[in-house]
């Protein structure tokens, strides 16, 4: 007994020490991330936090006639507080309009945060939404500007582009793919159904402790519709908490869009991620891309820099 009292006076002495050491977000770093930010925070002192929010016009419009209010959460925010380990710590959500994704992501994996999700978030006709959504350890400074870089890349996207429009993908609608090269290049043995192509290959983990593997859906895989020269590839990598920021920087460094960033399952061993791509052009460079994924995630594309 009395050991179980000196453990539980040492865990509050603990985090009544973690406390005094983090302390509050000061002033002048408050207004110092306003500035960067471009936005005007609150702090919230029962949490410690400091947070921005960042309502985003182009996303409330339904049609040219009908907007909606951001206060359904059509904004983007990002968080910061006091850490232990680093000066702080930053969590934040990015709402991003369907062209915007690819850049934004790039921007933020370019600016050191972590990108941790990626899903839809549309709920009405009109332009299609998405969350992004990042975390990082640093100094405040350093991580109010790598998510001031992912702010004005989106400004970037629609300057350029003004208000955008759903583009279908300019493929053949007749599929004619040769599996030869795509196997090789892969190191696969896919099949083709109706001119498509089709290969997977599975991870195995703990689930509820029973063994699951690629049939229970722990699996890496791609599908190539389209001809050998003109094709459309559509697919899924499963990747580890460890693993899902070099899968994210192989895919942008070729050129390959990510779709959604979730889980399938809770609870399993070790924990996976699953990340959905597509990508558009000859159907041997698509696949040599997730090739290079695959390489990235092992860390061999990290020792052979030249690897096509």
């Amino acid at each position: 007994m009395p050991r179980i009292f000196v453990n539980s006076q040492l865990c509050i002495l603990i985090a009544l020490f973690s406390t005094v050491l983090m302390g509050e977000v000061p002033q002048h770093v408050r207004v110092s991330i306003d500035r960067i930010t471009g936005g005007q925070g609150a702090y919230v002192p029962d949490d410690e936090v400091y947070k921005v929010v960042l309502p985003r016009e182009e996303a409330t419009i339904v049609w040219d006639y009908q907007t909606l209010s951001p206060n359904l959460g059509l904004n983007s925010w990002v968080a910061f507080k006091p850490a232990i380990h680093k000066q702080a710590i930053l969590t934040g959500q990015l709402l991003l309009l369907d062209d915007e994704v690819d850049s934004v992501m790039s921007a933020a994996l370019n600016a050191g945060l972590d990108v941790t999700g990626l899903a839809s978030s549309s709920v009405f006709d009109g332009l299609h939404l998405h969350t992004l959504d990042v975390n990082a350890t640093g100094t405040f400074e350093d991580l109010a500007a790598g998510f001031r870089k992912c702010l004005q890349e989106v400004k970037q996207v629609r300057g350029a582009r003004g208000r955008p429009n759903g583009v279908a993908p300019d493929v053949p609608v007749e599929s004619s793919i040769d599996p030869t090269s795509l196997d090789a290049i892969l190191s696969m043995k896919g099949g083709v159904s109706e001119g498509t192509y089709h290969a997977a290959i599975g991870s195995d983990a703990l689930l509820h402790g029973e063994q699951v593997g690629r049939e229970m859906g722990m699996s890496i895989w791609i599908s190539v519709a389209g001809t050998n020269d003109h094709a459309i590839a559509h697919g899924e990598f499963i990747a580890s908490t460890d693993d899902l920021q070099k899968v994210l920087k192989a895919f942008r460094a070729k050129g390959i869009s990510v779709i959604s960033i979730r889980n399938h399952t809770v609870g399993e061993h070790p924990q996976f991620v699953f990340i959905q791509f597509r990508g558009e052009g000859a159907a041997s460079q698509l696949a040599k891309a997730v090739r290079y994924a695959l390489d990235a995630q092992v860390g061999y594309a990290a020792r052979s820099p030249g690897r096509d």
